[in-house]
């Protein structure tokens, strides 16, 4: 896999995240659990593996963005990442 497959992966599946917190319709400071998000995106994902191979980038990119931060049992959607889906922002 080159470089920019893998970057494309990234933000694929940062923005599939998106997508679950918009779809599960968490509030900010919610956390989206993983019983609920893994399902979400393996069932929208094009390629299941690749959000696989990419979800901890894509967490880690969101983290960078300050629109979601990592919980033991999930993600944390922010004040700032509500924000961003309520205007329309991609990942």
């Amino acid at each position: 896999m080159d470089l920019i497959s893998s970057s494309n992966n990234i933000q694929h599946t940062a923005q599939l995240i998106m997508d679950a917190f918009r779809q599960f319709g968490t509030q900010p400071n919610d956390v989206l659990s993983y019983d609920d998000l893994l399902p979400f995106l393996e069932e929208k994902s094009d390629q299941p593996q690749h959000y696989k191979d990419s979800l901890k980038e894509a967490e880690y990119h969101l983290t960078k963005e300050a629109w979601a931060t990592p919980d033991i049992t999930g993600l944390r959607l922010t004040e700032v990442g509500f924000n961003a889906l309520q205007n329309g922002e991609e990942a």
